[in-house]
């Protein structure tokens, strides 16, 4: 993490807890859903990184320094780093990036301009990374917020074990075909 917004150096957290939200288990609420069936908004993925990680790095207060905004660019157009874009009326009002090792997806950050927008990005995001195999869906932190989205908390040692995962290379975040729709999301992204 960067130490602050306007300080290029960066240093490892490694928190006593670790944030996990447990593949394809986004707790979807039913006013979210409706939201999701009134087809609103549409998703995208890598197809705008930059905004997103801009959108996510603009605020007062931010662990996205310019030493991390420029590596995970680097990382982005070496395939490793991913966003969703989650968009209405074609202007991006949320999102979510995060990097992809072996089969396990680390979320970095998100943003929302427009109510519930960081949501669908975490749905569409989940959606994506279970379709395509991944295994584990890290937060980083826990968080009250993240708990009430299905987010549990689980112990350094716990996630360490996880951490095998990235040796494993089955998963595959272009997986064909592409989710299509808001439905398909919400079958692989969220608790039946």
């Amino acid at each position: 993490m960067g130490k602050d917004k306007n300080n290029p150096e960066i240093e490892w957290i490694i928190p006593k807890n670790r944030g996990i939200i447990p593949i394809g288990k986004v707790y979807c609420s039913k006013s979210l859903k409706k939201i999701v069936r009134n087809n609103e908004f549409s998703i995208s993925f890598n197809k705008n990184f930059n905004e997103v990680i801009n959108n996510c790095a603009n605020r007062k207060t931010t662990w996205i320094n310019s030493t991390i905004y420029d590596l995970f660019i680097n990382l982005h157009q070496k395939g490793f780093a991913h966003s969703v874009e989650v968009s209405r009326n074609k202007v991006l009002v949320g999102g979510l990036y995060g990097l992809s090792l072996g089969s396990v997806f680390f979320a970095e950050s998100m943003f929302s301009i427009f109510p519930n927008s960081s949501k669908l990005a975490l749905i569409a995001m989940m959606g994506k990374v279970n379709y395509g195999g991944f295994k584990v869906f890290d937060t980083q932190f826990p968080s009250k917020h993240l708990s009430t989205l299905g987010g549990i908390s689980i112990t350094k040692e716990e996630f360490e074990e996880k951490l095998q995962y990235t040796n494993d290379t089955s998963a595959d975040f272009d997986r064909f075909p592409y989710l299509k729709n808001w439905e398909e999301f919400l079958y692989y992204g969220t608790v039946k």
